[in-house]
């Protein structure tokens, strides 16, 4: 019981990463030259879309509740701050994650030039949520690789990037909406995934501990 609560967030982490690669790879594809509701309306009368959101989602939902567990039981005591902006970014993260999924409502709405209020309320959620989940991983994975060291410095430099490709893919899809971006959405979708397993598979370095001092009996 005391190892499952130990390093019962290593798992979540590492089942969050697996989801995610699993429900990414099941993405639909897009035309960047197509307009965004068309565009929208494509991917979500697509087969994949329900299984593979639901993965992620589900995904999602495991990091956060792995990062949550690891702040809870103290597992990275020297970034407790980091860990705890990390759990509250991804859980908000998981608000725009159930949004995407549920996006599939609005397929005929989209598809006939009507109103859409579920799929455009994700994009606006993703407007937000992307930039903070990203910078929130930036700020954690940075801090993950000052802390620890070795082997744990470039398992922070993928998840530096991650969050650097995350918190940019949405602002910039928006700024440059005929420019082909499928790649950094891509890129930062497998380098999270990758981030979540190897943090898991590494575990959070051994804890320091205090060197007793001995006490000189007075003369």
């Amino acid at each position: 019981m005391t190892l499952l609560r130990n390093h019962g967030w290593r798992g979540c982490l590492v089942l969050a990463g697996v989801l995610l690669i699993y429900g990414g790879s099941m993405h639909p594809s897009a035309d960047a030259e197509d307009p965004i509701r068309q565009e929208l309306a494509t991917m979500i009368a697509d087969e994949r879309w329900v299984p593979g959101h639901s993965l992620i989602l589900a995904g999602i939902v495991l990091l956060a509740a792995g990062l949550w567990t690891a702040y809870r039981v103290r597992a990275w005591s020297e970034i407790g701050r980091p860990l705890l902006v990390g759990a509250i970014a991804f859980s908000l993260y998981a608000v725009e994650a159930a949004a995407h999924l549920l996006a599939f409502v609005d397929a005929a709405a989209l598809a006939n030039g009507e109103a859409a209020p579920v799929a455009f309320a994700h994009l606006g959620l993703g407007t937000v949520l992307y930039p903070v989940s990203g910078w929130a991983l930036v700020y954690l994975a940075w801090s993950m690789g000052r802390a620890g060291g070795g082997l744990r410095r470039p398992i922070a430099a993928v998840g530096i990037v991650a969050g650097l490709l995350h918190a940019f893919s949405v602002p910039a899809a928006l700024i440059l909406p005929d420019t082909e971006l499928s790649w950094m959405f891509a890129s930062a979708a497998i380098l999270i995934a990758v981030w979540s397993i190897l943090v898991g598979l590494a575990g959070a370095p051994a804890r320091r501990r205090t060197p007793e001092r001995s006490v000189a009996a007075s003369a």
